[in-house]
């Protein structure tokens, strides 16, 4: 396989998925706000709930011929493939825990080398690790402190588990045909790069791919601020999640990196930030070759930069552009007449609540034809008056308004334009 993706509307061929699964429901005391500390208006997760908005969305996926990867199924098959890469695996997601010390690393590292197999390993990792299910939970190894109180809490967590991997946009993006392997901005998604990491690393299907951008870097890049236009454009936002350094770093690849990197041109959109939506592709979506829904806050007060090569050999040169959204979109195209979608007679309290939804996280399947949320009637009606087809689903329990459709999947092949 080779990964290539050159534009967000090109007919996808092959995407990365994750069902969730029980490491949603592993909460200590039943305390769900510490192992799901950014639903703080939320006590649960209903899995079987999003088990079916899953099942639901991944059917959209398949009536569209895509072939769908499931993420754990990926991470076997690359543990299988080297006999290098499980130790690998271990060490690198241990680095990324946020463990304090050598005692609490070695406990934890105990419990994941003692998987009997490659599946039960991934298992492990993906459900976390109970102080009780390790040695720190006996009495003979700490004494005093069971004596005195100062114990570990047996259903505590030494070993968070991997309850937010389902939004597989965040951790790795395909550019062309290369990837990034970012650095989350919340320390404790880290572990889900390393993931993709061991993947990109050893999976036969990955083998030769270049990458643009190195998870062990100092600046955070997160997907979702990661949008391709067509192979040689790129859009990237510069948000609280993704640092303007990293952007630089990013760009410098991109622009230089040689094979497997078309790019010559890159917009940078500061994105604003207002409640959940805190990455570009919650604020711009490209849904056909010369549409797009933009939100208003991103709209008037667009400040875009573009990126382009400089004269000399590994230099890039930065110029701020003065034109109005459209014509900005129009420039990124290279179409005249670029049309932004407009949402008709909703309110402005309408429209709030649904770009909160995930309105303008839409997944383009081919052009003009969208997966959309099925709670945002005002911006599915707007869709289908200018004759895009349409496929509503609900993915509430899923996404938690943290995005849409497009943040549940990962594309790693779309047809060119």
């Amino acid at each position: 396989m080779t990964v290539d993706v050159n534009s967000e509307i090109g007919k996808i061929r092959q995407v990365i998925v994750h069902r969730p699964g029980v490491e949603t429901q592993r909460y200590p005391h039943g305390d769900f706000l510490q192992v799901f500390p950014l639903r703080p208006g939320m006590s649960s997760f209903n899995l079987e709930e999003a088990e079916k908005e899953f099942s639901e969305f991944n059917q959209v996926l398949r009536s569209q011929a895509v072939e769908v990867f499931e993420l754990t199924d990926l991470l076997v098959e690359a543990l299988d493939a080297s006999p290098l890469a499980r130790e690998d695996l271990i060490s690198s997601f241990l680095r990324d825990a946020s463990i304090r010390g050598n005692d609490l690393q070695e406990a934890a590292r105990v419990v994941l080398a003692a998987a009997s197999s490659n599946g039960d390993l991934v298992r492990r990792l993906f459900s976390g690790i109970r102080y009780e299910e390790t040695t720190l939970d006996e009495r003979s190894a700490f004494p005093l402190a069971f004596l005195t109180g100062n114990n570990f809490d047996s259903e505590g967590f030494l070993l968070g588990p991997l309850n937010t991997a389902f939004f597989v946009r965040d951790p790795m993006n395909v550019v062309g045909e290369g990837v990034t392997l970012n650095r989350m901005y919340w320390p404790f998604r880290g572990r889900e790069v390393v993931l993709y990491e061991i993947i990109k690393r050893y999976h036969p299907l990955f083998s030769g791919v270049p990458q643009w951008y190195d998870h062990g870097g100092s600046f955070y890049l997160e997907g979702g601020d990661v949008v391709n236009i067509d192979a040689r454009t790129v859009a990237l936002g510069m948000s609280s999640r993704t640092e303007a350094t990293a952007i630089d770093v990013l760009c410098q690849r991109l622009l230089w990196g040689g094979r497997g990197s078309q790019v010559d041109d890159v917009f940078v959109f500061t994105v604003p930030q207002e409640g959940n939506r805190v990455h570009l592709d919650a604020y711009l979506s490209r849904i056909d070759y010369d549409k797009f829904l933009v939100d208003p806050l991103l709209q008037e007060n667009a400040s875009v930069y573009r990126v382009r090569r400089g004269y000399a050999q590994g230099d890039v040169r930065v110029e701020l552009l003065t034109s109005n959204i459209s014509t900005i979109l129009g420039l990124m195209v290279k179409e005249v007449g670029v049309r932004v979608v407009e949402f008709g007679n909703a309110s402005i309290g309408q429209m709030q609540r649904e770009y909160e939804n995930g309105s303008l996280g839409t997944l383009c399947l081919s052009p003009g034809n969208l997966c959309v949320c099925k709670e945002n009637v005002w911006t599915n009606d707007a869709l289908d008056k200018v004759g895009m087809t349409l496929h509503p689903v609900s993915i509430q329990e899923l996404t938690a308004g943290f995005g849409g459709p497009s943040s549940l999947c990962l594309p790693l092949w779309r047809e060119k334009l």
